[in-house]
């Protein structure tokens, strides 16, 4: 090329991550700092391997629904008994 000027023929002239994934990602870090308790920093998951981070996330998530199914059931034994219970009238 002589004396011009070397453009770029994408549409965008810069790898970057776009808007709608640092949300994607920024989202996913919060979960993973808010519902891990503090065992993890935000330079942690930012670093940590996408691989690391899906699975991080869904033992999270597996726990949380044992957690939810374990509440629930909980309620419905309280529940049995209170029906069982008869108040004199």
């Amino acid at each position: 090329m002589k004396g011009g000027i070397l453009r770029c023929r994408l549409a965008s002239p810069f790898f970057g991550l776009t808007p709608n994934y640092r949300k994607v990602l920024h989202s996913r870090i919060f979960d993973l700092i808010y519902h891990g308790n503090g065992g993890f920093s935000f330079t942690d998951v930012y670093n940590m391997p996408i691989w690391a981070r899906k699975f991080y996330t869904n033992k999270i998530v597996e726990f949380k629904e044992f957690e939810r199914k374990s509440y629930e059931s909980q309620n419905k034994k309280k529940q049995k008994k209170i029906d069982r219970l008869q108040y004199p009238t």
